[in-house]
Order: structure tokens, then sequence, then C-alpha cells
């Protein structure tokens, strides 16, 4: 087969030069980059010999464009001093060409080291394992299009060959096709399964335009298994797809049952291709359906379909294979050069390769013309950003129409965790909130629904972490949420109200606090079922919080409790909330007959209470008891951090605020040990940053004497930055080496970039 490359990038087609002259000349050769070393691509530099090898492509504008760079390239060749140097081109050369790129080179190129198309393709005759390694050369290839175009078999079935054409040239070599073909050809069938937009079609069309090469006869299904038994011809050489197969039969709370059959009908179908040498068979499926049909269907579980399965995700692409699907998107798009050059201005597509919400998905949205031909090129940055920043849209359609209504709960419930939560946290909130939403929207429950929806979810919206936790599977799906509440603030309700710990309500008000419209008039409509749910999440004796190995629960005080309710209730505004707050007071109050108040805490009480706006929640009285009851127990003991946050919260200039100014003083002397001990407490710059603050408020508004304190403090400051110096230094290798790599890995990536700008017309 003759090629003309035209089916490779630039990059693409350095890393075939490289595999086909390794191959041909029996040497290692290593890769360099233009933006770092001037004139280099590939070179072998042992045994006195620097052998340079310059790869150029220029598709759009032949020799003409070879001959006009060259003439640059020419000028950075003697400060190579090669041995011998050779140029390696796509373009199709006469000898007479030869000569002239020879003649523009200098007299140091020999003719015979000019490589043109017909060489390559030369090269790839004598070499067939690199010609069948590097599947893009010949999958995409224009002479396999027209083949596949005129064969006989493609009339039978609705195949957009074109399409499939452009998507496979867009592609980035990788395990996944090897792997999946690998399973096809031994198994008969592959399922391939991912979360939205992670690339599932694509690699299926791979699979089915491979065996249309081949001679297969394609059956593309549209709508169910029985359209393929019926098209099934025993002897005949098929390759069946189905994309999304289990999205039509086990879509959302339409999971259970089976009615029809269809998950007979599905494991049938599958033995039946196993069964015949001369069928194959290609599923895809999105990984939350999967999750939820196995869950379901006893047969399903017994089939073995694991065996056949190839998962796809968006984190098992590293910073390379991300950049080259970007770049392989731009090089392969019609946008017009103005909109490639806004995403190569400041190297903003390491932004965007770098983005933790790349998907390709949405790298295909931002390359296609007809797609963003509304915005302008000095706009284009801005919409890319935007897109990537909330990227619900591609999970939204799933959410709506292909989760139940427990693996809704389950993403909901995981989200008000934070999108992050320990299974022993998760399972009970699921439930809580589960049934709330049950008992409001009237649908059923099964005892059945906390494994179904996780079954669903795994790997699809969320995946485990750590020992027994659970995150979401990348932060669109935060995203997503967002989206849903900012659609519905009804679901703000329902999170409310099916809350177990306050800590839930507190990120749903966060939500609304951050500009989310409809929220507080969602809670405000619900009234009493609300302020119901709130006081009883506010009643546990301890609440959740982030520990540094995973959630714990701590005790929280009568102070906790009324500092984080009251921002609710100002806000809110109605008697059920306002007659929370007034018994939280209360309880406050009452209990400091019996226990010290929790200075920090209480702290935060008072400036809840010193903040509300809204008149039949002030209390003057229960302010002045706070501070009373928090400037007791400061002469009784407290920590630098307490003291501080006494001195910041209260007015010590007034006159009549003298007899506090006294007994925060009185404090400090009476605790100058405690808080002098704080200093050994130091284990990082903050640490000794906000004790020399603290120990400098003390000075200017309590009018004590910290001198020795700040000596001391200098002291112990002093013996941490050697240490940390030494420590530095220690690491200070590995940190270059990882710098090093890091900067290799960019400069790459700048490189095959950089070729976006040069085969460009004059």
């Amino acid at each position: 087969m003759q090629y003309d490359f035209q089916q490779l990038s630039p990059h693409d087609l350095e890393i075939l030069a490289r595999d086909l002259l390794q191959a041909d000349w029996g040497v290692v050769l290593e890769s360099f980059k233009t933006g770092r070393d001037g004139g280099i691509d590939l070179r072998y530099a042992r045994g006195g010999n620097n052998l340079v090898v310059q790869v150029k492509h220029y598709v759009r504008t032949g020799l003409a464009g070879l001959l006009r760079d060259l003439k640059v390239e020419a000028g950075k060749i003697p400060a190579l001093k090669p041995s011998r140097y050779v140029l390696v081109t796509s373009v199709p050369l006469s000898p007479a060409n030869k000569q002239a790129i020879a003649a523009v080179l200098g007299g140091g190129l020999a003719i015979g080291d000019v490589l043109g198309q017909e060489d390559l393709n030369n090269f790839l005759g004598r070499h067939p394992e690199v010609e069948h390694r590097h599947y893009k050369l010949w999958l995409a290839s224009r002479a396999v299009l027209d083949r596949v175009l005129h064969s006989d078999v493609i009339t039978q079935t609705e195949f957009q060959i074109e399409k499939i054409h452009a998507t496979i040239r867009r592609n980035v070599r990788s395990d996944a096709y090897s792997n999946a073909l690998k399973i096809l050809e031994q198994n008969r069938v592959v399922i391939i399964s991912g979360a939205p937009g992670v690339g599932k079609t694509t690699l299926a069309s791979m699979l089915l335009y491979t065996h249309l090469e081949r001679g297969w006869e394609p059956v593309v299904i549209r709508r169910d298994l029985a359209e393929g038994q019926k098209l099934f011809q025993r002897g005949k050489r098929q390759i069946f797809q189905f994309d999304d197969f289990m999205g039509a039969t086990f879509l959302g709370d339409h999971a259970s049952g089976f009615l029809r059959n269809e998950d007979r009908l599905i494991t049938d179908f599958i033995e039946m291709v196993r069964a015949s040498p001369n069928a194959r068979l290609v599923l895809t499926t999105r990984e939350h359906i999967f999750g939820q049909a196995v869950a379901a269907s006893e047969r399903l579980r017994q089939a073995g379909l694991d065996g056949h399965r190839i998962v796809l995700r968006v984190g098992d692409y590293n910073f390379g294979q991300k950049a080259q699907i970007l770049y392989n998107h731009l090089y392969f798009s019609d946008l017009p050069d103005a909109y490639r050059d806004a995403l190569l201005r400041s190297d903003f597509y390491l932004e965007v390769v770098r983005h933790p919400k790349f998907n390709p998905r949405l790298i295909e949205w931002l390359s296609s013309f007809s797609r963003i031909r509304s915005i302008s090129p000095s706009g284009y940055q801005d919409f890319v950003r935007n897109l990537l920043r909330d990227p619900s849209e591609v999970w939204l359609h799933a959410y709506d129409h292909q989760l139940s209504d427990a693996g809704r709960s389950l993403l909901l419930t995981l989200y008000s965790h934070g999108g992050k939560a320990e299974g022993v946290v998760l399972q009970p909130t699921f439930k809580k909130l589960h049934k709330a939403r049950a008992m409001r929207w009237g649908f059923p429950r099964k005892p059945e629904d906390w494994a179904t929806a996780m079954a669903e979810l795994q790997n699809a919206f969320l995946r485990p972490t750590g020992r027994n936790a659970f995150e979401v599977l990348d932060p669109s799906v935060i995203d997503l949420v967002n989206a849903v509440i900012r659609r519905a603030p009804e679901n703000a309700v329902d999170l409310v109200v099916g809350a177990v710990d306050f800590s839930q309500i507190e990120r749903v008000w966060k939500i609304s606090e951050s500009g989310v419209q409809g929220i507080k008039a969602a809670l405000i409509q619900s009234g009493g079922v609300v302020a119901a749910s709130i006081e009883s999440a506010i009643a546990r004796s301890h609440r959740l919080v982030e520990l540094q190995n995973g959630a714990g629960l701590i005790a929280w005080t009568e102070e906790a409790r009324f500092a984080a309710f009251v921002p609710l209730a100002d806000a809110v505004r109605t008697k059920e909330m306002r007659d929370i707050a007034k018994s939280l007071g209360g309880d406050m109050s009452s209990s400091w007959r019996g226990r010290a108040i929790s200075i920090i805490d209480g702290v935060d009480a008072l400036r809840a209470l010193e903040r509300v706006s809204w008149e039949p929640l002030r209390s003057p009285k229960l302010e002045q008891e706070l501070i009373e009851q928090l400037l007791k127990q400061a002469q009784v003991s407290c920590r630098s951090v307490e003291l501080s946050e006494i001195v910041s919260v209260l007015d010590l200039e007034e006159p009549r605020n003298a007899p506090r100014l006294a007994a925060l003083q009185a404090a400090f002397e009476n605790s100058r040990y405690q808080i002098a001990s704080d200093i050994d407490e130091c284990r990082k710059e903050e640490d000794f940053k906000g004790l020399r603050g603290a120990y400098e408020l003390f000075a200017s508004s309590l009018g004590v004497d910290v001198s020795p304190e700040l000596e001391r403090l200098e002291e112990v400051y002093a013996e941490y930055t050697d240490y940390e110096e030494q420590r530095a230094e220690g690491m200070m290798d590995e940190y270059r080496d990882r710098q090093r790599e890091s900067r290799h890995s960019e400069d790459s990536v700048r490189d095959m970039f950089g070729s976006l700008r040069s085969d460009r017309a004059d």
C-alpha cells in the first residue's frame, strides 16, 4: 500500500520516521525538541557519530512551504556539527527536488539523505511490523477509505464512513485500541464502557472500521439485539456494533422487572456470537448503566461479561496523551488560523491540557468551528475557560434520563458531603436522603437500592478511594449537581430535609450564598419541614468533620450549635427558625451553670449575634452574657489563639470598656506560661507567623510586655529555618530531577504545538 501520510499529524510522522529509521539502521535514536535544541528532531550520538535527523510534514503547503522553511533551518546546521544530516519529509520528491533541497541546506547534505514520501513507503515495505504497529497509518489512509466506500457490503448498513475516517485521524495512539482488538479477536465479543465523553464510540468505530478494511460485513444495530439476531447469517463474516446497548433496556428505573426478558436476549445473542468463528460483536455502554444492569439481573451476573469488558477513563490519559488529543483535534479541525493562534497564545493550550476537567468530548466541542462560529477569536480563550469550568452539559443527559431514583439520591448524598465520604458515612446518609426524596416525590424504594445505586455510579460518576471511601469521578460531577440544583432548587430542599449531619445543611447554604438563585425561596416556602430537619441535625451531640485520614465525629458545644444556626435563621427569617434560635440561645445560657464556655466557639457565637440584621433575632442580653463568660474563662486559662480571638472581637478602646481591658490583661498574665509554651508547638512557617501576630496584637491592644516571648519565638524560628534549609538541600536533587522531567515534558508539548504554526501558506 502506498501512503500520502496526510492522515498523520506532524507529531505522528516524527514517531513513524523514528521507528522506521531505528528498524532500518539498527540503532536507537534520541528525540530532541526544536524548542530547546533548534534543528534537531532525532539524533544518534555514539562512537564519535553525531547523526542528526530532521522531520518535516508540510501537508498543506507542500514543496514550496518546505523549501521556504528549510532556508531558515540551513542556518542552524553548522552549529550542530553533524557527522551526517538526514532530512525526512512526507512531501513527494523527484530527484530534482532532492537536489534543490540539498542546495538550500548546503554542501553537507548527501542527496541520498533526503528522504521523501516514496522513501518512507519503501521503508514501510521493508518493515511491515512498523506499519502494523502504527495502526492509524493504514486505518485512516485514503486507500482504505476508498476501499471501504466502494465495498459491496457497505450498502447493507447505515455507516458514516467519512465521519469515522475523520475520527480515526484525530485518535491518539494508546493501549486501548490494541487491548480491545485483542479481546475481540480472542473472545469475539468486546464491551467498551466508561463515563460520558471518554471515547467509547470512537474506539468502537475504529474496531468496526478495522474489520471493514479486512472485508467483514458491518451490521450497525439501532434498536435492540433482536435486530441483530434477524440480520445474523451463519458462515458469513459479520461484525455487529451496538452503541449504548444497555441504554434503551436498562434505563433509569426501568432497570428492574425485565418484563420482556431483555437480559436473556443480550446473553443469548452474545452466546450466539461467541459460538461463531465468523462473527464479532462490539458493544458500548456507559459505566453507570452497565453497573445498574448487572446489579439488577442475575442472568447478566452469571454471563461472565467482565471478561469481555474494557473500561475507559479520562484519568488513564497521561499529560502527553492529553496534549496529543488536543493537538490532533486542532491539527485536523476546520478551525481558522485565528482560533488556533488564540490557543497557542501564551501557551494557553497547556492550561487546557492540565485542566482537571479535561475530557475528549469537550475537546471535540471546542475544536469544531460549526459550534464556536458565533465566538470571536478574541473571545475564544474565555469561551474555552468557561466550557472547562462548567462542563455539566456532558453529564446532564445521563442524570436526567439514565440514572434511577436511587442513583440520583446517592449522587446528591455524595455531593452533600463535598464530593467525598467514607462508606460508613455515605450509606446511612444515603438511606435518609433517599427515604426523604421517595416520600416527597412518590417513587418506590427497595431494600437493594443502595447496592443498585452504587453499581450504577461506580466508575461512572464516583470511584473508590482509600480503604473504604468514595469520591466523585472528577470535578465536573460537582458541576453537574450544581447545575441540577440551579435548574431545580427543590433539590436543595431535598438535601436539607434528608440531611443527617449539619455539615450537609451548611454545604447547601454555601451554595445559596454563592449566588445560586431560588434556594433561599425554596427553603422558606417549605417552612416547617425544613426547620424541623435543621433542628434535628443540629441537636445531634456530635458532628462530622474532615480529618487527615478521613471523616470523623467530634462533640460540638452549645456555642458551636448556636453560631452555626444563627446565620441561617437570619437569612430565612421564618417563625420556626426564630423559635429554634431562641431555644438554642437559652440552652447555651443555661449550660454555663454547669460547664465552662468554649472560648473559640463562644467567640464564633458572639460574632454571629453581632452580625444579625433581623430584629427578632437580636439579643443584647445574650451578647453581654457571652462576653462575661468569655472574660471569666480567659482569666482561668487560655492559649494564645483563644486570647487573640477574644481581643479581636471585643471593643477595648472605649473608656467604659476599661473593665474588659483589665480582665484581659489579667488573663494574659495568668496564662503567660501557657501562652509562651505555644512556641514549642510551631511546626511550619504559618504557625510562627500566626503566633508572632498574636504577640504583637497583645502588645498593641492590651499594653502588655511580650518581648520575652518574641525573643524566644525568634530563637526557635531560627532553629526551624536552619533545619528546613538542611532538609531542602537534601531534597534538592530529587526536586531538580522532577523539575527537569516536567520541563522536558512541557518542552515536548510546546514543540508539538509549535508545528501548528509552521505549515501555513504565506
